[in-house]
């Protein structure tokens, strides 16, 4: 980018992209500064009408209006449908924004423009593949995620739709195997064979495979978090809950992570991370940690800044790290009342896919079921089946699964 704007300083598309990245990134006051320079700059009237569309995006960043932005650029990929550009931005919004249709509609809004001989073809899929598999059309998911791996193996983004696609119909066996067959390729990667990690480990802790399970973390997942950013933080604070929760030790793995998100205490981003971040606290009974993050998430939500991370972090964020930090003080009972509360419009408004974001169900479960009251014991079933509806599948997961034998066998004692 840098190569290419010094190449052509006044290149409009160029300088769109530039304040689109860095207003999404961090929207600092700097970066809304350059922002109305770059503005004062130019001659609107003699703009086309992509880039006027793209300003209008951008000024959505400004205003850390995100659903306006995901709703802009998803206009504009399907006016413009080989641009790439609004293409990815309309699509990660729907994941950041918790709307999932939009990654099944952006990707279907386009996708018959593409051809097989075509640049992109295979990426358009491999990113409908996930679409589909977030909105539980798993035959579809399947067929779009092969046409995007025989047109790509490469595309990691695709082999990790296809993850999903098994992942969601609690078929843990076939993401090993899936996985296994592909890992020449996806392995091959820099950024994201963590997050393929992860989806691995999953699955092994899932099949009761632990030693597999660790194994990867401590080469792969784990290794990634030592970096201290967010996105590999949760990634390994979520699988060592996971463990913990299925009963097994983690060896003290869990203080490494605990200490590295001390470190994003002041950094309020995303209730997605906060809420990881409390988990890892908790593993280790940080409530210091705990109680800064309720600060933080509190000022937050008084403040004068809005979008829908506020909307989201006001309506469920507060009470989902409170009753987290309640599990964390093993006041079970007080934690659960809480986490029934918001869990169930966490996962369906917070950013993430069904995935990452079950973690939070499987915390409500964890303490429902050492509450041990008749009322929780009962809450936590049906919102279990009320998952089961939503992911439009008639088994639960295997460790969820554990999880629900442990509540049913403690519900049939009372």
């Amino acid at each position: 980018m840098v190569r290419m704007l010094a190449e052509d300083p006044s290149f409009v598309a160029g300088n769109l992209l530039k304040h689109s990245m860095e207003l999404f990134g961090s929207n600092s006051d700097p970066a809304r500064v350059r922002f109305d320079e770059y503005c004062g700059t130019l001659d609107m009237a003699g703009l086309n009408h992509w880039e006027t569309e793209h300003i209008a995006a951008v000024r959505c960043f400004y205003k850390e209006d995100l659903i306006g932005a995901m709703e802009k650029y998803s206009a504009i990929s399907r006016q413009y449908p080989y641009d790439l550009h609004s293409f990815n931005f309309g699509y990660v919004l729907g994941l950041i924004n918790g709307k999932t249709s939009y990654l099944r509609d952006v990707p279907l809004g386009v996708v018959d423009r593409y051809k097989p001989h075509m640049p992109h073809y295979g990426l358009v899929h491999g990113k409908l593949c996930f679409g589909h598999a977030e909105m539980g059309e798993y035959e579809e998911a399947k067929r779009c995620g092969d046409i995007a791996l025989e047109a790509f193996p490469l595309d990691s983004w695709a082999v990790h739709a296809m993850a999903h696609t098994y992942e969601n119909q609690s078929k843990p066996k076939e993401v090993v195997k899936m996985l296994d067959e592909t890992s020449k390729h996806w392995t091959r990667g820099v950024c994201f064979s963590q997050h393929i990690h992860w989806h691995q480990a999953n699955a092994h802790t899932q099949l009761g495979e632990y030693e597999a399970a660790l194994t990867i973390y401590d080469t792969h997942v784990g290794h990634c978090a030592r970096g201290g950013d967010v996105f590999p933080l949760s990634d390994a604070s979520s699988l060592l809950m996971r463990l913990k929760v299925d009963g097994q030790k983690t060896g003290g793995r869990e203080e490494i992570l605990a200490d590295l998100w001390s470190q994003h205490n002041d950094e309020f981003t995303s209730l997605f991370y906060d809420g990881h971040s409390a988990i890892a606290a908790a593993m280790v009974g940080d409530t210091s940690s705990l109680d800064t993050l309720l600060e933080n998430m509190r000022e937050f939500v008084a403040g004068d800044r809005s979008g829908w991370n506020k909307v989201v972090t006001s309506t469920h964020g507060v009470e989902l790290v409170e009753g987290i930090r309640l599990m964390s003080g093993g006041d079970y009972t007080a934690a659960t009342d809480k986490l029934l509360l918001c869990v169930p419009g966490v996962i369906k408004m917070m950013h993430g896919s069904k995935a990452q974001k079950s973690i939070f169900s499987i915390v409500l479960m964890h303490c429902a079921l050492l509450s041990g009251t008749t009322e929780h014991l009962c809450a936590a079933e049906q919102h279990m089946k009320e998952l089961m509806a939503w992911n439009k599948v008639s088994t639960l997961p295997p460790l969820q699964q554990r999880l629900w034998d442990k509540i049913q066998l403690q519900h049939s004692k009372h």
